[in-house]
């Protein structure tokens, strides 16, 4: 389970290693646990810890002065490398999420196409069932009363067997019809045989479509997540962007201070000069 905590820790490994601290590269340090949209996530929240730190300039001592403001310049080039390389990794990163974001959506057209396909079939067995169930129930009907038909010519033909002494002539027709009779039941037997199979085949169908739906949900819902993950990203470049011009106004007017107090110090010489000389002349 990814937790600020092992995020943070991933963090300052990456920097201790000198390398660039991206989404990927803490993702990767982490061993792959997780998702990278969590990732992200903990990542943001712990650079806007650091980004959060408040400080203020106060009144101190000349030296003291120029040695923060060459400290301040030194700090605010590895600020701005460090900027250049975060939002590098994180125009890499859109590219990436803008890549998978794509291939989603392919596929996503690629299930509901296949779905389309699938509900076509469904109704096409849909209506073969209904068409098989009719003649299944009209074929009930006949082995109904086809079965009453035996029955009756059961009787009969225990009739005829009692005369069949007298009236030989008469069982070859018999014969015939026990013949018709098997051949009869044998056709009802295999419809009522090919109406299993197409239930059976009609609720496997219905399976797959479900499947298909559960499937085209979780594409979808990937699709709405990288969505956020791009939202993310986007306000993430304004924020390094403000932040940048920030560094940028506060450098200016450390320059110019320090210009000013140059240019100061420059007029104190020149005014002092003179009286130098009017000193040695008196003398």
């Amino acid at each position: 389970m990814v937790t600020a905590a092992s995020v943070k820790a991933a963090v300052e490994a990456l920097r201790a290693a000198g390398e660039a601290v991206t989404t990927r590269a803490v993702y990767e340090k982490l061993g792959r646990v997780g998702s990278m949209g969590t990732v992200h996530k903990l990542l943001q929240k712990n650079l806007n810890e650091k980004h959060e730190t408040p400080y203020s300039l106060r009144q101190l001592p000349s030296q003291l002065q120029q040695v923060i403001m060459d400290f301040a310049d030194i700090q605010v080039d590895g600020a701005r490398r460090q900027f250049l390389e975060e939002l590098s990794g994180t125009r890499r990163e859109m590219a990436d999420l803008a890549e998978d974001n794509e291939r989603l959506t392919a596929t996503v057209e690629e299930m509901r196409e296949q779905l389309l396909h699938v509900a076509s079939d469904k109704a096409t067995v849909e209506g073969r069932v209904v068409q098989l169930v009719g003649e299944l129930g009209g074929a009930r009907e006949e082995t109904a009363a086809e079965r009453r038909a035996a029955e009756e010519a059961r009787m009969e033909l225990a009739k005829v067997q009692l005369r069949a002494e007298a009236l030989a002539p008469l069982a070859g027709e018999v014969r015939e019809g026990r013949a018709q009779w098997e051949a009869q039941r044998a056709a009802c037997a295999r419809a009522e045989q090919e109406a299993a199979v197409l239930e059976a085949q009609k609720l496997a169908l219905g399976e797959q479509v479900q499947n298909l739906k559960s499937e085209l949900a979780n594409a979808r819902a990937g699709s709405e997540t990288l969505d956020m993950r791009i939202l993310g990203l986007s306000e993430l470049f304004d924020r390094e962007r403000d932040a940048r011009t920030v560094a940028e106004r506060e450098l200016a007017v450390l320059t110019a201070m320090r210009d000013e107090r140059q240019a100061s110090g420059e007029k104190g010489r020149r005014s002092k000069d003179p009286l130098d000389g009017k000193a040695s002349s008196d003398a």
